[in-house]
């Protein structure tokens, strides 16, 4: 991740605010300063508390970097939304992972191949690894990847039928994306959107997973984002089926059809349309 200092700046001095002023109470004056003239990241607590305090979401002052190792876990996020699964398992493979400098690559990577693992069916691997960034990397930042790397356990436990760990480790994760202030882009905060609602929909609690669903809908119609918007209705249509609520799964259906055309032409038609067919 690599910082905006002069967005920082700028942004703090639209709100009024000094150096000493922005600090109180969260850090030195000192801080602020190396934040601002040399970019430097502080730890994720006070980075959280700074952007509260400005009113401002952390993806206006931090960004990820497209180069290397950030570049390489960019693409291989961007095969996992695309069900590109092989793709995703053959990049990570070429990362070596003695290599990684910090503890957030470490974090991404073994997140990122445990969700390999969980769609291959390679379930203790996937436990392994995720119980890796939960028990090495849970206090090194207060990152989003916490409640993914949670949902992914509870994903990796629903295949093995343990439903009652899976609920848990569901509802855990909620409370993660609820209590603690991540940090986390708008790709990350609608993809554990739509991962938790897909468990609970799975849980067979389709309430659950449609107020999943509307937070993440909210989030990507607030950016102008289409990102994910189309398999958030297709669950969302799914939950209406297993309600009984058909005019509503259609519409909800319909929109995700043309949302899927809209944004990569036909990748989900098949599985929208045999929703719809459920539907006659």
């Amino acid at each position: 991740m690599k910082l905006r200092g002069d967005v920082l700046k700028q942004i703090r001095r639209k709100r009024g605010l000094s150096q000493t002023a922005l600090a109180e109470g969260i850090c030195t004056q000192a801080t602020i300063s190396l934040m601002e003239k040399q970019n430097r990241l502080p730890k994720m607590d006070i980075l959280t508390a700074i952007c509260e305090r400005l009113n401002i979401s952390s993806d206006r002052i931090v960004e990820n970097e497209v180069s290397g190792v950030n570049d390489t876990f960019n693409k291989v996020i961007d095969m996992l939304t695309a069900h590109e699964y092989d793709k995703a398992e053959e990049m990570l493979d070429a990362v070596k992972v003695k290599q990684l400098d910090s503890d957030f690559d470490k974090q991404r990577y073994y997140y990122l191949l445990g969700m390999v693992q969980v769609e291959n069916d390679q379930i203790d691997d996937a436990i392994f690894n995720f119980e890796l960034v939960l028990t090495q990397f849970a206090t090194t930042s207060a990152n989003i990847y916490l409640a993914m790397t949670t949902a992914g356990m509870a994903m990796a436990y629903l295949k093995r039928n343990d439903r009652e760990r899976a609920i848990r480790l569901t509802n855990r994760s909620v409370k993660l994306i609820d209590n603690k202030k991540l940090i986390g882009s708008l790709h990350q905060w609608a993809s554990i959107n739509d991962q938790i609602a897909n468990l609970y929909l799975e849980l067979g609690d389709p309430d659950s997973a449609i107020e999943m669903v509307n937070r993440g809908i909210k989030m990507c119609r607030a950016q102008d984002s289409l990102f994910l918007l189309d398999e958030l209705y297709l669950c969302l249509g799914r939950c209406y089926i297993a309600k009984g609520e058909q005019e509503d799964a259609k519409q909800a259906l319909e929109i995700a059809k043309s949302l899927s055309i809209a944004r990569h032409g036909t990748l989900m038609e098949e599985d929208i349309e045999t929703e719809l067919e459920k539907l006659q």
